[in-house]
């Protein structure tokens, strides 16, 4: 079992949820009640606004013989990044 982690801009993500699904992985989306980050700067006396671009954190547990195949799926999202470590499986 691998874990995969890693993070992905918002406006990929609906697609990136189709692909899963396609593979035969479940997909849940859990939000929370966040802010978005609008920052000021002044300049030499000129006030610069700029706004942070949303991403979202990826993580989930694939078995070795679908990394490849998940991290193919991942990759064709453009610019995005990604973490694959071994993870441990406790018995209950």
């Amino acid at each position: 079992m691998k874990l995969v982690v890693g993070i992905i801009y918002t406006r990929d993500m609906l697609k990136l949820g189709d692909a899963l699904e396609a593979m035969g992985l479940i997909v849940h989306e859990t939000a929370y009640e966040g802010h978005r980050v609008v920052q000021y700067r002044v300049f030499e006396g000129v006030a610069y606004m700029y706004r942070l671009l949303n991403r979202v954190k990826i993580r989930t547990v694939v078995s070795d013989e679908l990394v490849g195949t998940l991290m193919d799926t991942l990759h064709s999202f453009g610019n995005c990044k990604f973490v694959i470590t071994p993870q441990q499986i406790c018995p209950a």
